[in-house]
């Protein structure tokens, strides 16, 4: 079943929201069961990467100016060849959305429960938000 999902942190300066398809099992009857099909999906995707080393790697302007408003201009390069694991990530997911750091919205509704029934139709739309603790210090 596809779905559409729009991921926004809140406080980054990158206003609009696209949406992105995602296929998801059909299945899928509680926002845990949504919540851990997607880090499934995002943990293979990751671990699937292609490492392959481009001789000549360049970017062009307009990558640039995407790239500069989420804050970091690379070529794309990973350093690090660790893989994810799987359950660390759902876990990892599980955990920040009850501690509270992502909010879930399917359409306009907020999802407030991880185990409430949830019934998904074609195209619908979810909207995740990962809040952003402001933390510093003071002189």
């Amino acid at each position: 079943m596809q779905i559409f999902i729009r991921i926004k942190a809140a406080g980054k300066k990158k206003d609009v929201l696209q949406l992105t398809p995602y296929e998801i099992n059909d299945n899928i009857s509680t926002l845990r069961e949504l919540l851990t099909d997607i880090v499934i999906t995002e943990v293979n995707k990751y671990n699937n990467k292609n490492n392959d080393t481009v001789l000549t790697a360049f970017i062009s302007q307009e990558q640039i100016d995407d790239l500069s408003l989420t804050g970091k201009v690379s070529f794309g390069d990973v350093f690090n060849d660790k893989k994810a694991e799987k359950n660390s990530a759902i876990n990892n997911a599980i955990q920040c959305f009850e501690d509270g750091i992502i909010r879930v919205f399917m359409d306009e509704t907020e999802l407030a429960e991880l185990d409430a029934p949830l019934t998904i139709k074609e195209n619908e739309v979810f909207t995740f938000i990962r809040l952003a603790f402001l933390a510093g210090r003071m002189w």
